[in-house]
């Protein structure tokens, strides 16, 4: 008889210097709720979940390498409880515009101190037709958690304050979008590059011109200046010839079949011939089910049917 065990999603991340580079982050409620493990997405394996309305916090980091668990019950369009929202270490990097002298970390000196301490890169990233403007501390970590297919650093800035200020000049200057929603990801998994390369290149030409006329100066980095190919990081996504159905996992409540592969936080399955993809961003703080046998996905959507 299976025993099937409560596990709560914490996150969904990715490892590119360790293959298969992405990892649900789990812990188990029944025999261990205090230690997080790592469960690999590998592509051509079977991945039959069953998804349960029960939502907990996922608590907070309290630095770049500590994390608080948390096991406080949350509603539906929440993954954290009040208290690890407020205290949550990487919040101000997420939402920091630095127009403000704290940013937008006046509670979190700690935060503070690590953006204005460390070098953070401006770059551009393609997903399909998609272009964005973006900064990370770790650029290439931060290209494959998005499902970039190609991307670039522009600029490697002394800290996140002034990287952030190059991302809006260059947002505002040359009206390239800081984010690219996930809805938009999902109707182009299968887009052929070669349509939007060219436009990309431009684009990189465009933004290397405006910032060699700014006061900051750019400091050396590996990948600064070079193109990065990320496609070989999503396992057989690139190479699907029909772009897959969605499956609204909120109201299914299953992620289930054979992985072909995972672009940023879409995970793509197949069930004998037909492909489906799934937001696993929707299901993080959710108390899930794997099951060692096949499931059945209920509930089955098109994609058109999602988007309209």
């Amino acid at each position: 008889m299976e025993i099937i065990l409560r596990e709560h999603l914490v996150a969904v991340k990715w490892d590119p210097d360790t293959p298969p580079y992405s990892f649900l982050f789990l812990r188990n409620m029944d025999e261990d709720p205090k230690t997080v493990y790592k469960k690999p997405i590998i592509p051509n394996q079977e991945f039959n979940v069953e998804v349960t309305k029960e939502r907990v916090c996922i608590g907070h980091s309290l630095n770049k390498k500590e994390y608080y668990l948390c096991s406080n019950f949350v509603e539906n369009q929440y993954v954290r409880c009040y208290n690890c929202e407020q205290s949550d270490f990487e919040k101000c990097f997420l939402f920091c515009d630095a127009s403000k002298p704290f940013g937008n970390c006046s509670q979190n000196p700690a935060a503070y101190e690590y953006c204005k301490t460390h070098p953070c890169s401006v770059y551009l990233a393609l997903i399909a037709n998609n272009i964005k403007v973006g900064v990370s501390f770790n650029p290439l970590k931060r290209w494959v958690n998005q499902g970039a297919d190609k991307a670039i650093e522009v600029f490697r800035a002394k800290n996140g304050f002034e990287a952030r200020e190059l991302e809006k000049m260059v947002s505002s200057t040359l009206s390239i979008p800081q984010t690219i929603r996930k809805t938009q990801k999902a109707k182009t998994l299968n887009y052929d590059l070669t349509r939007s390369l060219p436009m990309f290149r431009e684009i990189i030409k465009q933004v290397k011109e405006l910032l060699e006329k700014s006061t900051y100066e750019s400091h050396e980095s590996d990948l600064l200046h070079n193109e990065t190919d990320l496609t070989p990081f999503y396992g057989n996504i690139p190479s699907l010839s029909v772009n897959p159905i969605f499956n609204d996992v909120e109201k299914t409540l299953q992620v289930v079949g054979e992985i072909i592969g995972m672009k940023g936080k879409l995970l793509v399955t197949a069930i004998n011939n037909s492909y489906y993809v799934t937001n696993l961003n929707k299901i993080i703080g959710n108390i899930l089910f794997f099951s060692s046998k096949p499931l059945k996905l209920k509930g089955q959507k098109s994609l058109s049917d999602f988007f309209n």
